[in-house]
């Protein structure tokens, strides 16, 4: 099993909403809340016109830390199959359900508001579905409280190694980065984008830098770029004047558990979720 890892992004909604969605004690949601209600409960979302379930596992049969919010993302798949030798081996369409593990780690600290899901062929590559997810959360209207950004976590230096092989030869760069929520870094690039959030009620920004010979790296915030994109804040990609490219997406992080036959969802199973969750969070 392979689970790879992203970074949730929650900013508050400037609300003008009167009807804000209140916790069952009648207060705001803070963020590890408002997951923890979320996900809390069976949804649907829409991915690739396919509808896709969310269903919160069994907190009892888990042994995960109970901070940890776990469950599974299915999907239905039909297959064409035969019916016995003794009913004609007739054409059949036989439906099942497949579904890959999710887990959220939902407290605000400094490795906080992390993700792990699992990746399996049968449901779908992992990218797109958790992004799927995460505009579905978005499309709930104006009453919840916060919007939510996710970008896989990255290999450290992996943009800086491409840089420092490519030196004098990258002319253009893209980024997309979500404003910073958790991360307590001094560094510029984290202060301005804090400033865009508060003042300027910014969620994300995306730019690129193109030059007519080479970009100069030293000479910039990039580095302070690239870092905040590896905690899972952002993507960054790049390319050289002779075609080389980069892609942060290339270099996300994955942690492998690996079960060696052991039963699905039994005792040992969920043990070696634990020591990859121990790892992970």
């Amino acid at each position: 099993m392979k689970l790879y890892l992203y970074r949730l992004s929650l900013k508050v909604k400037e609300q003008t909403d009167a009807f804000e969605r209140k916790n069952s004690e009648g207060n705001s949601f803070e963020r590890r809340t408002w997951l923890d209600d979320i996900f809390s409960q069976q949804f649907t979302f829409i991915h690739r016109s396919s509808e896709f379930y969310f269903v919160p596992a069994r907190q009892a049969e888990t042994n995960l830390p109970h901070h940890l919010i776990s469950g599974w993302i299915a999907r239905d798949k039909s297959s064409v199959e035969r019916t016995p030798p003794w009913e004609g081996l007739d054409p059949t369409e036989h439906d099942s359900w497949q579904a890959s593990l999710l887990i959220i780690d939902p407290t605000a600290h400094e490795d906080g508001q992390k993700l792990a899901f699992e990746l399996r062929s049968d449901v779908g590559k992992t990218d797109p579905i958790i992004s799927s997810l995460i505009i579905s959360l978005n499309e709930r209207g104006r009453s919840e409280p916060f919007s939510t950004s996710v970008f896989p976590i990255i290999h450290e230096r992996s943009f800086m190694q491409f840089s420092e092989a490519n030196r004098g030869k990258i002319n253009k760069i893209t980024y997309d980065v979500a404003v910073p929520n958790m991360f307590d870094s001094a560094d510029d690039h984290t202060n301005e984008m804090r400033n865009l959030r508060d003042k300027g009620n910014i969620s994300r920004a995306k730019t690129t830098l193109e030059s007519d010979g080479a970009i100069n790296i030293e000479g910039t915030q990039l580095d302070e770029i690239a870092a905040h994109v590896e905690k899972g804040g952002g993507t960054i990609s790049a390319k050289t004047s002779d075609g080389e490219k980069y892609n942060s997406n290339d270099y996300a992080v994955s942690e492998e558990v690996h079960m060696n036959g052991a039963e699905p969802e039994g005792e040992t199973f969920w043990q070696r979720i634990k020591d990859a969750a121990d790892r992970i969070f």
